[in-house]
């Protein structure tokens, strides 16, 4: 009984490693990623203000939540922007900034997840 338990326990202590290593190498991809969106930052901004977005909400600076998915071809699979009525200028630009850029290899039937926002300022 007591060698069953300890089969199960370094069974589990493998598979938890593994977890870990692959939370890190993802976890490292996403680190990848968002600082090449932030490389970007500029003209991203520009399509905030191209787009007129302080003018829209009113505000001097708007918070931006980007939402993406990168799939092993390093292609975007999803794009989402947060849930605000933004103008379809401003999505397209946004789309075409971050599709622009070149992602890192990631692993067969890998999909890259991550959220990242933005704060642009009028200024």
């Amino acid at each position: 009984m007591l060698n069953r338990i300890l089969c199960i326990f370094l069974a589990l202590s493998f598979v938890s490693c593994s977890m870990f290593k692959g939370r890190d190498r993802q976890r490292k991809i996403q680190t990848e990623i968002i600082s090449k969106i932030k490389g970007n930052s500029e003209r991203l901004s520009s399509c905030a203000k191209d787009a007129k977005l302080f003018e829209i909400f009113k505000k001097d600076r708007v918070r931006v939540v980007l939402h993406i998915s990168i799939n092993n071809k390093s292609q975007i699979e999803k794009f989402q922007l947060d849930d605000q009525q933004y103008p379809e200028k401003f999505s397209e630009c946004m789309f075409k900034v971050v599709d622009l850029i070149n992602y890192s290899k990631i692993k067969d039937n890998e999909l890259v997840e991550l959220e990242q926002p933005f704060i642009f300022s009028k200024k």
